[in-house]
């Protein structure tokens, strides 16, 4: 295999490598009281001291019947008013999730965001007192997350969260003159292989 061969191949697993792959994690797949540790691909769920991250089924609050809540310990009930924290296996981008239950206006929550493994930013978790609508909390702004940590709830009757999503490669273009030269070594390389 010549250089420019070499190069183009290169250049094709680069391109392939990138392609980002969206994931949603609905938690509708699980049962009510489950605790959410691994069962997703590429994201660890844990909360802060013997506290766990439940599922709970209340039809007409957040998308679908289930959403996530935290707990005091594994068989403790909920009590929606604990940390919940997502480390992601490599970083992640366009991540966002649905905040569920609150019952008054403002400042309910704080979510640390964690990029690259450093606290990036610490970004404010509305209300506005409609507890069956869910409320966006955006970070599609940051790309390479690794970690984000839901903590300080203020709301009353405590917050669930619902629908996070997120994208599990960056997608990394190529800068305008790669393009151009691999777009003419290409036909280079393939008329040096029909000889």
């Amino acid at each position: 295999m010549n250089f420019i061969t070499k190069v183009v191949a290169a250049a094709s697993f680069a391109l392939a490598a990138g392609t980002a792959q969206a994931a949603v994690i609905d938690f509708e797949d699980l049962s009510n009281g489950d605790i959410v540790t691994t069962q997703y691909s590429g994201v660890t769920f844990s909360s802060s001291g013997s506290s766990v991250n439940k599922v709970t089924t209340q039809p007409g609050i957040g998308f679908g019947n289930n959403f996530l809540c935290t707990a005091g310990g594994a068989g403790a009930s909920i009590n929606c008013t604990d940390d919940t924290i997502l480390t992601f296996a490599s970083g992640v981008s366009n991540l966002s999730f649905w905040q569920v239950g609150d019952n008054t206006t403002g400042v309910v929550a704080m979510v640390d965001v964690f990029v690259g493994g450093l606290l990036s930013a610490t970004v404010d978790i509305f209300g506005f007192d409609d507890f069956n609508t869910p409320n966006l909390v955006d970070l599609s702004a940051f790309t390479n997350v690794t970690s984000i940590r839901i903590h300080s709830i203020t709301d009353p009757g405590g917050l669930g969260w619902d629908d996070f999503s997120y994208d599990t490669a960056n997608v990394v273009p190529l800068p305008a003159g790669m393009v151009l030269l691999l777009s003419a070594l290409g036909p280079v390389c393939l008329l040096r292989r029909r000889r």
